[in-house]
C-alpha cells in the first residue's frame, strides 16, 4: 500500500497532543509533512528514527599523546557532542532536500518559511536537535499580478469544470479551499435572489443566466477569529457554472448510467465543484487542483518565453534584457486569482471597511463588528462597481450606486404616488358614471310606468 502520512504513529501521536489544534491548522500539517516525506522519499517514522539514532549516539575518539615517566602510553578519550549543522547530520539533510525541492517546484520563500516552522514544531516535539534555523528573505515584494490575456490563455486550455472554478475565484477573491467545500445547495441559496426553485433539477435547466450571487461565511482559515466575509461571484462566473451543471447532469451522468447500469442524479448536497472519480457527486481536493494548476502555470511560463523571444527576434527587446523580462512573468495558482480579485477590489473601492469584508481579511477597526453593520446593497454595489475589471470579456455591467438608487426610489414613488392619484381620480368618476346610470334607469322605469 502507499504511504500516508496520516497513518503514521508519529503524525498520529503528534496531532492528538493537539489538542486546541484547529482543523485548518491540522490539513496544513498534514500537507506540508506529507511533501517533506514525498522531497525526502522516505517516511516520518524513518526520519525520526534516523536522527534520533544519530544525535543519542556517543561518538568517543581515542588519542595516543605520548609516555610517562614509567614509559606507559598515555592515551586521552574525547567525545565529540553531535552537532546538527554539520552536513552529515540527518537532521539537515532532510531540511536542506525540502528546501532545494520546494524551489525546484517553483515554491516561493514566503511559502518554504512557513512549511518549515510547520516542520520544525513537528520535529521539535519529538526531541530532535534541530539546526540553526536561516529565515530565507521576504521575496513577496517580486510579485507579478496576472493580467485577464494570462486568465484567458489559462481557461481556453480548461475543461469546464477548471474554467468555473478559475472564474469563481477571480470574481469572488475565495481561498481554495472555501471554494472546493461548497455545495449545490450553497449555489442555490447565494443565486435564490433571481430565481424561487427548490428543485435541483429544475434550477440547473432554468436557472437564469448573469446572476450574481451572493455569498456570506466564514473563511475557513480565520474562522477562529470570527472573521465574516461578504462576497459576490459575477454574471460571467455564474453562466460557467450553470454550463457545468447542465453538462454533468444532462451529458456524463446519463453517459455513467447507461455504461454502468446505474441510476445517478445530481442533488443539492453534491459538490459544486465535483470530481470525476466521485461520479461527480463528491469534492475535488484542493491537492488535485494545486497539481492541476501546477501544469497550467508551466504552459503560461513557456507561452511568455516564447511571447519575449519573438520580441528579441522583432527587435523591440535586447537580448540582454531577456533575464529581466522572465523575472517579470506572473505565476498562476490558486491564490494568484485571489491576488487578482483583492487589486480589482482595492482598484474600485475607496471603502477600506468595505475591502476587508469582501475579501474576508481581518476589520481595520478592532470594534467594528460590534457596532458597524454595512448595508447589502452598498456592499453589492462596491462589487458591481468592480466586474467590469473583474470580468475576462467585455461586460456592460449597469452599477447604481447609492446617489442613483435613491433617485431611481424618489421617482418610482412619485410615479406610484402619482399613479394612486390617478386610480383615484377614476374610481370617482366610475362612482359618477354609476350614479348616472342609475338616474338613467330609473328615468327607463318612470318611460315604461306611462
Amino acid at each position: 500500500m502507499p504511504y500516508e502520512v496520516t497513518d503514521d504513529i508519529f503524525f498520529k501521536n503528534f496531532i492528538s497532543s493537539k489538542q486546541n489544534l484547529s482543523e485548518s491548522s491540522k490539513k496544513n500539517y498534514k500537507k506540508t509533512l506529507k511533501k517533506f516525506c514525498k522531497a525526502n522519499t522516505t517516511t516520518l517514522e524513518d526520519i525520526i528514527t534516523n536522527c534520533r539514532n544519530q544525535q543519542d549516539k556517543i561518538i568517543e575518539k581515542t588519542t595516543h599523546t605520548g609516555t610517562d615517566n614509567q614509559g606507559n602510553q598515555i592515551v586521552e578519550k574525547t567525545i565529540t557532542k553531535f552537532n546538527p549543522n554539520n552536513i552529515e547530520s540527518y537532521i539537515k539533510l532532510y531540511l536542506d532536500t525540502y528546501n532545494n525541492y520546494c524551489k525546484g517546484i517553483g515554491n516561493k520563500n514566503t511559502t518554504i518559511n512557513q512549511d518549515l516552522l510547520l516542520i520544525r514544531s513537528f520535529l521539535k516535539y519529538y526531541d530532535i536537535t534541530l539546526p540553526t534555523y536561516e529565515k530565507l528573505e521576504d521575496d513577496t515584494a517580486k510579485w507579478h499580478l496576472l493580467s485577464k490575456e494570462d486568465f484567458k490563455f489559462i481557461m481556453q486550455d480548461s475543461t469546464i469544470l477548471h474554467a468555473s472554478l478559475i472564474k469563481f475565484l477571480i470574481s469572488t477573491g475565495m481561498r481554495l479551499q472555501d471554494a472546493l467545500s461548497l455545495s449545490i445547495r450553497d449555489y442555490m441559496e447565494a443565486t435564490q435572489e433571481y430565481h424561487t426553485y427548490t428543485d435541483v433539477n429544475d434550477f440547473i435547466d432554468n436557472a437564469p443566466n448573469d446572476m450574481i450571487g451572493s455569498w456570506y461565511f466564514n473563511p475557513n482559515k480565520t474562522r477562529r477569529y470570527n472573521i465574516q466575509c461578504q462576497t459576490f461571484n459575477d454574471p460571467e462566473s455564474n453562466n460557467l457554472i450553470l454550463q457545468n451543471l447542465r453538462k454533468i447532469k444532462n451529458e456524463y451522468l446519463p453517459r455513467l448510467n447507461k455504461l454502468n447500469g446505474t441510476n445517478l442524479e445530481l442533488n443539492k448536497d453534491d459538490a459544486l465543484f465535483a470530481s470525476q472519480k466521485s461520479n461527480y457527486k463528491g469534492h475535488i481536493t484542493s491537492q488535485s487542483i494545486t497539481n492541476r494548476f501546477a501544469l497550467k502555470n508551466k504552459k503560461l511560463q513557456e507561452h511568455h518565453i516564447n511571447m519575449i523571444k519573438q520580441e528579441i527576434k522583432d527587435g523591440k527587446i535586447s537580448k540582454e534584457d531577456y533575464d529581466k523580462e522572465v523575472a517579470k512573468i506572473p505565476r498562476f495558482h490558486a491564490h494568484a486569482c485571489r491576488k487578482y480579485f483583492e487589486t480589482m477590489i482595492a482598484r474600485n473601492c475607496g471603502n477600506l471597511r468595505l475591502c476587508t469584508l469582501l475579501e474576508g481579511h481581518v476589520s481595520p477597526v478592532a470594534t467594528d463588528s460590534s457596532y458597524i453593520k454595512l448595508d447589502f446593497m452598498e456592499v453589492k454595489e462596491a462589487y458591481m462597481a468592480a466586474i467590469p475589471d473583474l470580468s475576462l470579456e467585455n461586460t456592460d455591467v449597469k452599477v447604481y450606486t447609492s446617489d442613483v438608487r435613491r433617485e431611481m426610489e424618489q421617482k418610482i414613488s412619485s410615479l406610484e404616488k402619482e399613479l394612486e392619484e390617478k386610480e383615484e381620480k377614476v374610481s370617482n368618476i366610475e362612482k359618477r358614471l354609476a350614479g348616472v346610470d342609475d338616474i338613467l334607469a330609473r328615468l327607463d322605469k318612470l318611460e315604461q310606468n306611462k
